[in-house]
């Protein structure tokens, strides 16, 4: 990931921290990103996913532990890099996740914050964020959170509150394989909403979900842009 590793061009060998990692693609962006040598580690409060996810870190080198982001448990200001990717929408008190990061974050050291956004996405890009939305209503339903995607003015607010210099921000695109592999998850999106079927929810989501299937077989879908935060900690 080019953007990424032109971010972190003054980045000292250490360690580095991906917060609420799943199965750990963008920890292995970071790793790539980071001087050679350094040491990654990945965490997420999912233990469900802790099995697999160790699998695939222990491949790639780097490190997978069950831990929650709001309640790390890290001495402070021991990584070099924290990260959190496309998984701030997932977290209700997302605040106590950034302060934990900002504490485990060694002075001078990089905090990175990577988003994707709804607003000014083409045609294709707005399939992707109608489907996001129809996925975050399902979650809240079925007991989980996820809010719909911030828009970039959203984003960069957030991140401008925290204490941070040397601030920039950065829109990317990702790579074509990300589009396939959200066209697989549309063909399944009416079948997701049969998860909540006898509620009152139910007739409204199926047919948002048709709606979200049709616009993708005239417009084809693509993953909404991606904006890229970084700045180091005072």
């Amino acid at each position: 990931m080019l953007v990424l590793q032109e971010a972190l061009q003054g980045a000292k060998r250490g360690k580095a921290l991906d917060v609420g990692t799943r199965l750990g693609e963008f920890a292995f962006r970071l790793a790539e990103a980071m001087p050679e040598g350094s040491e990654v580690i990945g965490i997420d409060k999912d233990p469900a996913a802790g099995e697999k996810a160790r699998e695939i870190f222990a491949k790639k080198g780097l490190q997978f532990q069950v831990m929650n982001g709001a309640a790390m448990e890290f001495p402070d200001g021991i990584f070099e890099a924290v990260s959190l990717s496309n998984t701030l929408h997932h977290i209700e008190n997302y605040e106590a996740v950034l302060s934990e990061m900002l504490r485990v974050l060694k002075p001078g050291g990089y905090f990175i914050l990577n988003e994707m956004y709804q607003d000014n996405q083409n045609a294709a890009q707005q399939v992707h964020a109608a489907q996001h939305t129809l996925e975050a209503k399902l979650d809240c339903l079925l007991g989980d959170y996820q809010r719909e995607t911030w828009t970039r003015a959203e984003i960069v607010e957030i991140f401008r509150k925290l204490p941070l210099v040397e601030v920039s921000f950065t829109d990317f695109q990702e790579e074509a394989l990300y589009d396939a592999k959200l066209e697989v998850k549309n063909r399944k999106l009416a079948d997701e909403v049969e998860k909540i079927a006898g509620r009152p929810e139910y007739d409204a989501l199926k047919k948002e979900a048709l709606d979200i299937q049709e616009r993708c077989r005239r417009y084809g879908i693509q993953r909404c842009t991606q904006l890229l935060c970084v700045g180091r900690k005072r």
